[in-house]
Order: structure tokens, then sequence, then C-alpha cells
């Protein structure tokens, strides 16, 4: 093989390496819209409000009670 087989070839390398990218990220979707995923998802967006405080009867008070503008 020569460098000019090697030049010829390399436009279809690219074509290859694109469509196998394009397969790669359409499987990638789909496994993470599947319907197995979604109580994961679920769980993942309602963490935020699962407060460690709350669970242990603890009160956090609002920001400025905790930054100490409203203390008495």
């Amino acid at each position: 093989m020569d460098i000019s087989t090697l030049e010829a070839l390399k436009p279809m390398l690219i074509s290859f390496q694109t469509l196998a990218l394009l397969v790669l990220f359409v499987g990638i979707v789909l496994w993470a819209y599947s319907k197995r995923r979604k109580g994961s998802f679920d769980d993942a967006a309602n963490s935020i409000f699962d407060d460690e405080d709350k669970a242990n009867g603890k009160r956090r008070g609002t920001e400025q009670d905790r930054a100490g503008a409203n203390k008495k």
C-alpha cells in the first residue's frame, strides 16, 4: 500500500467513523430514555427534596436564619 491508496481510503474511513459515532449516540439516547431507567431518573430528580435534617426532625430555618440576620 502506498500513500495514494491511503489518501483514497481516508474519506471512506471518516465516513465509517461518523456512522459509528452516530449509532453510538442513538444507542445511548435510547438507553437513557428507556422505560427501565425511568424509576432511577425519577429518584435522582426527587433526591433534591430529600432533606436529611427533615428526616432527623431538625428544622433548618430560612436562609436569613442560617446567616444570622434574624436571630433573636
